[in-house]
């Protein structure tokens, strides 16, 4: 083992060395005085368009998709949903299911930050600002091996670097919460923004006893969140930019968890979270057309999950996440040949304190977080130094190429040590890919080539957690779960408006992590897979039409150990229909959003039985599941109104200059028809009788918008 880490150590001394040398070549090979630069103009990164040997499996959304989608309130992470095999789980949680996955499944980055949370409440509004948003690009799986370990989809989300005026800002009043963002240019080599977020959601659960069948005491701290964000960029050279971001957001809430969502005493009485985290990353971007790209990152990140409930049950843990990362695109020979290289070195101080519990966990319909040993609750408090070693080569280059078709493929292999279990892996992943026919640009019509077509395939690991070593009876012979993609992707564009995509994938999960309740310990038991097809469908007419189709076919499986049967994974949805429309005209936007979705996996009851605590000899009912099965299915249609009252207006008056003043008013309307979609299914304190619970009924969305 020594061996191994000391070159995987080397290896990425190397590739350090790699990146540092090619901006120190390129400082010499045009090297710029600040007198010599004259006005420098912070331009976005470059897109070169002529690179087929960069096409990657990936779902790339714009700006203008996040701030005129139907049913999402503007809110950009939201807008997901919209891809196939993409969706959230429910009206209220938004944590992203993809391609069969869990949330633990997915790492969220923002600007090269990572993101504590990204959505608060688990769903209310993401923690990130849509205004300032340049794209968001999806990876569901089978991607290569720039992307770090501990996931198997990434969503990366990209703001932009460059304002249209030297200072503008924008003010957002709604029901939910209010947000301010401002940004300007700094002179002609520099930009910012600041943005900043704070709920006011006291009058909307005063109205939600009216609207849905909850208990009027249920809430008794109304759930509250703020975040911020802010963004500085300064134009070193026409070839160096720096940039220093942050990012922050807390969530609090407390309720009251009475028999019908405990059956169990101990576990009734208050519930009430509290989840900070922040973020600051210092990048220097450095960047030759046709040459090379690399970025050089300094980040420290800082989160906290606390909850406590019960009978005097606690949970906390803690880490602050110092990390440098660097990662080098430099052209062998442009643009056939590619080479990629990168490193991570994170160290990761984490603490966890535990009053007899654990975290929420999937699989387990009756739920029970306590840990006990002879009828005690465990304490555990124990602080830890982590350390984590990342480092991975790939390379890209076109294989072949005639007037019938082009041969293209990816080579990468990304190796990760994690200190904790003393594991080392080496996770290989590659793409083949083909288009066939030749380019016809001068084309008018529909025309059958040229076709592309990508073969994926992806080892991906992920580390187990600190709780899961440290909790209950330790653990640390723990091994790192795994699983291997295969990803087949068609992508068509019919003409030059219409184009469709259609993919079909199957993962092999390994060694997953679960709690095993007789061991009181977490280990590696669980497997599964997943495969399923997927397949949108876009159109567009100029800049007046907008219309998306996607459907989606999911099957996804789960075994929890080997002594127990295959079971559908709870938070999978076979089935997924969506359409979306959008259309423009002069002040005025409308847009539609139809979906449609299998229901949601509940354990229905087959009977109940009498149970007798042996240590406090207290009687109570425990239920009998039935094989699971799924409630009707979901389908909600949501309607967007939007109107620009006025449009570049100029005030002056007296010490207040504003050369364009705009205004806007939005009206949604969720869940037009008033369907009663499934939230989930209770019961009542003796298990007798099953009770459903509602989404969203139908629910008006208003917003004022100004923007100068």
């Amino acid at each position: 083992m020594t061996f191994f880490i000391f070159r995987s150590l080397k290896h990425l001394l190397i590739l350090l060395l790699l990146i540092t040398a090619s901006n120190a070549f390129c400082q010499n090979d045009e090297s710029i005085d600040d007198d010599d630069v004259g006005d420098i103009v912070v331009l976005p990164p470059i897109e070169v368009t002529a690179e087929r040997i960069e096409m990657k499996p990936r779902h790339t959304l714009s700006t203008d998709v996040f701030r005129y989608a139907t049913g999402s309130g503007g809110d950009p992470l939201r807008v997901l949903n919209l891809l196939p095999s993409v969706g959230t789980l429910n009206d209220f949680v938004g944590i992203l299911s993809v391609r069969g996955g869990g949330p633990e499944d997915n790492i969220y980055y923002f600007d090269r930050l990572p993101l504590g949370y990204p959505y608060h409440l688990y769903g209310i509004v993401s923690t990130v600002n849509a205004d300032v948003i340049q794209n968001v690009e999806v990876y569901p799986g089978g991607y290569g091996a720039e992307f770090g370990s501990n996931s198997q989809a990434v969503i990366d989300i990209s703001s932009r670097r460059l304002a249209a005026s030297k200072f503008s800002g924008k003010l957002n009043l709604n029901p939910v919460y209010s947000q301010v963002f401002s940004e300007g240019n700094i002179g002609t080599r520099g930009y910012w923004y600041l943005f900043g977020r704070r709920s006011y959601m006291g009058p909307l659960f005063e109205l939600l006893p009216h609207l849905l069948e909850i208990e009027d005491d249920l809430v008794t701290q109304v759930p509250s969140f703020w975040s911020y964000q802010s963004k500085f960029v300064y134009q070193l050279s026409k070839i160096h930019r720096l940039e220093f971001n942050t990012i922050a957001a807390d969530d609090g809430a407390e309720f009251r968890i009475g028999p019908d969502e405990a059956s169990d005493s101990d576990l009734r009485g208050p519930l009430k979270s509290e989840n900070p985290f922040d973020s600051q990353g210092i990048h220097l971007y450095s960047e030759k057309e046709n040459r090379f790209k690399s970025v050089l990152s300094l980040t420290r990140s800082f989160s906290r999950n606390e909850l406590i409930y019960g009978e005097g049950y606690y949970y906390r843990d803690l880490e602050t996440v110092f990390s440098l990362r660097g990662d080098l695109k430099y052209w062998i020979k442009f643009p056939k040949f590619l080479l990629e290289s990168g490193f991570e070195l994170t160290n990761l101080p984490s603490s966890l304190t535990s009053v007899g519990s654990r975290p929420l966990e999937e699989g387990d319909w009756d739920y029970d977080p306590r840990i006990k040993i002879d009828g005690e609750k465990v304490y555990t408090h124990t602080t830890q130094d982590l350390h984590r070693f990342e480092g991975y080569l790939q390379a890209t280059q076109a294989l072949f190429s005639s007037r019938y078709i082009d041969f293209y493929g990816t080579l990468g292999i990304r190796g990760s040590y994690f200190n904790i279990i003393d594991s080392f892996s080496l996770q290989p992943r590659g793409l083949i890919g083909a288009t066939l026919g030749s380019e016809q640009h001068g084309d008018v019509g529909v025309t059958l080539f040229p076709i592309d077509v990508r073969f994926m395939y992806g080892n991906y690991v992920q580390s187990p957690k600190f709780y899961q070593i440290v909790l209950g009876h330790e653990n640390p012979d723990l091994s790192p779960s795994s699983a291997t993609h295969y990803v087949v992707e068609i992508e068509k564009s019919i003409t030059s408006d219409t184009r469709f995509e259609v993919a079909g994938y199957l993962k092999y999960l390994r060694d997953m992590i679960v709690y095993n309740l007789p061991e009181k310990q977490y280990q590696n038991e669980k497997t599964g897979f997943v495969r399923g097809i997927e397949f949108s469908l876009e159109h567009r007419i100029g800049n007046m039409f907008r219309g998306w189709f996607a459907y989606s076919y999911t099957d996804s499986k789960r075994q929890d150990s080997p002594y127990e049967k295959e079971r559908d994974y709870m938070y999978s949805t076979p089935h997924v229909l969506t359409i979306n429309l959008n259309y423009f005209y002069s002040t005025i936007e409308f847009g539609a959003n139809w979906q449609y979705k299998s229901g949601i996996l509940y354990a229905p009851l087959d009977g109940n039985e009498r149970y007798t605590n042996p240590f406090t000899n207290r009687q109570v009912w425990i239920p009998i599941y039935g094989d699971p099965k799924r409630t009707v299915p979901y389908h909600r249609l949501d309607l967007r109104f939007h109107w620009s009252f006025f449009n570049d207006i100029t005030i002056d008056w007296l010490f207040l200059e504003i050369d364009k003043l705009n205004g806007g008013f939005t009206i949604e309307l969720w869940n037009v028809y008033n369907r009663t979609n499934s939230l989930q299914v209770r019961y009542n304190s003796d298990f007798t009788k099953e009770v459903p619970i509602a989404q969203l009924p139908i629910v008006p969305f208003l917003a004022f918008t100004i923007e100068f």
